[in-house]
């Protein structure tokens, strides 16, 4: 039986790509920031992405490491079919079906970690736990890049965030029952934590580098660095 959380994503995924770019027409400029903040040299061998959905970010991790193998992971079944299309025709792929606090990996299992709007589905404190399980999963010099949503640092700010929101999806032509439709999912799902919050977190779990490489709004992208062995 789904969650409540799976059948939303269950209900949206054949028409994912269109619906994620009505509700965020800058989607697309923040992958590009995951993959443009990635270091040159970063020598991958494997890959995981956490909350893959249909693959948008998976496509792009295997296009730009066609020889690391990926894991890719969500909770939902059809999202994970639309993924495996696309993205096992590029890279050796493995898929698992799981919610995130399920995960046990061998420590030093992948070389880059990344994750698109995904992370904020977890509490803080669930998010501290999966970002210190993270930093046990990298390699020696591996790297956790991430996109999600995060709240302002005042009350203030974030009501500004999520009015200026509002406007954006209707410019780009969502209806208000779109606009409703994610603020009812984001109310029953959604725990949306600061930034310094997070960027605290991540360096408590023992990350170096930490840093928001893009912002936008409630938008983000975070990039944190293990150190090497050397």
């Amino acid at each position: 039986m789904s969650t409540p959380i799976e059948g939303f994503f269950d209900g949206l995924s054949g028409e994912y790509a269109g619906a994620i770019e009505r509700c965020f027409p800058r989607y697309r400029e923040m992958l590009w920031a995951v993959l443009e903040y990635l270091p040159d040299n970063l020598p991958v061998r494997s890959i995981l992405d956490l909350g893959c959905g249909t693959g948008n970010l998976s496509v792009l991790m295997a296009e730009r490491y066609p020889e690391a193998s990926l894991t890719v992971v969500d909770l939902s079944a059809e999202s994970l079919e639309v993924c495996r299309r696309r993205v096992a025709p590029l890279t050796t792929l493995q898929v698992c079906e799981a919610d995130f606090r399920a995960l046990d990996y061998a420590p030093g299992a992948f070389d880059l970690i990344v994750s698109s709007i995904a992370v904020h589905h977890l509490e803080l404190l669930e998010k501290r736990q999966l970002f210190q399980q993270i930093f046990g999963w990298l390699s020696p010099g591996g790297v956790f890049t991430f996109a999600d949503q995060f709240r302002g640092v005042t009350r203030e700010l974030y009501a500004r965030h999520i009015e200026n929101w509002h406007k954006l999806t209707q410019a780009a032509g969502s209806s208000e029952a779109d606009w409703e439709m994610w603020m009812q999912h984001q109310r029953d799902h959604d725990h949306h934590d600061t930034l310094p919050e997070q960027i605290d977190l991540l360096r408590e779990s023992g990350f170096d580098a930490v840093d928001c490489v893009w912002r936008y709004l409630l938008w983000g992208v975070v990039t944190a660095t293990k150190a090497g062995s050397g």
